[in-house]
């Protein structure tokens, strides 16, 4: 009788100290929030990049610019961030632009972002696309990219050349995540989803950077 009861504390005891490793080994995830992902992520020469490429830690954010806390993060936030961790050479930003309803109007101004973009001249379109993104739904806008296209062959032919394949694979990989909403980031394998407070924001970075060390 004692054998069994000496047994079953035993067996109690082992369950016990997996349970205590299992919830210490997670605390960091419990407490910053997020999941690990095996969607990997290139860098496209489209991305939106903000810090070197030689930057130890690089966040991938996935972004839709009619989302209110997506433009909320690269207007408010990212300036701070830029301060303490991207001007210095710590962390390198790479947006990755989406529009899941692919609207003929947003698809043009992304791309036409994106073209702009690559070759270091898309400070307007953000602009825009920061501060008044349903203005790309307008005549004025459309009105534009005609006369984008009738004007410029280089940009007219980064348009219209390959029927938005850049936002079309950020969508499928903002999708292979199983996300249900923006902005996500993802840093080293892990998925951060929704915006966090800065403070909270720079643990998240904190931790990455350590976890690297």
């Amino acid at each position: 009788m004692k054998r069994r009861i000496l047994l079953a504390l035993a067996a109690l005891l082992v369950c016990a100290a997996a349970i205590l490793g299992w919830w210490l080994a997670n605390r960091e995830q419990r407490h910053l929030r997020f999941r690990e992902t095996a969607v990997e992520i290139a860098d496209s020469e489209f991305d939106i990049c903000h810090g070197s490429d030689t930057a130890r830690l690089t966040v991938y954010m996935f972004a839709s610019y009619t989302c209110r806390h997506c433009r909320a993060f690269l207007n408010i936030d990212l300036p701070k961030l830029q301060n303490r961790y991207i001007d210095n050479g710590l962390v390198r930003l790479v947006i990755k632009p989406i529009d899941l309803s692919e609207n003929p109007d947003m698809m043009m101004a992304l791309q036409l972002a994106a073209c702009l973009n690559r070759n270091g001249n898309a400070d307007d379109i953000q602009e825009l696309l920061l501060s008044d993104p349903f203005a790309v739904y307008s005549d004025e806008f459309r009105q534009m990219i005609d006369d984008v296209v009738n004007s410029n062959q280089i940009l007219a032919e980064c348009l219209l050349a390959d029927d938005f394949e850049y936002i079309k694979k950020n969508n499928l990989l903002f999708s292979a995540t199983s996300s249900k909403g923006t902005p996500i980031f993802v840093v080293a394998g892990h998925l951060y989803g929704g915006r966090r407070d800065v403070d909270r924001f720079c643990e998240i970075i904190d931790y990455e950077l350590g976890r690297i060390n």
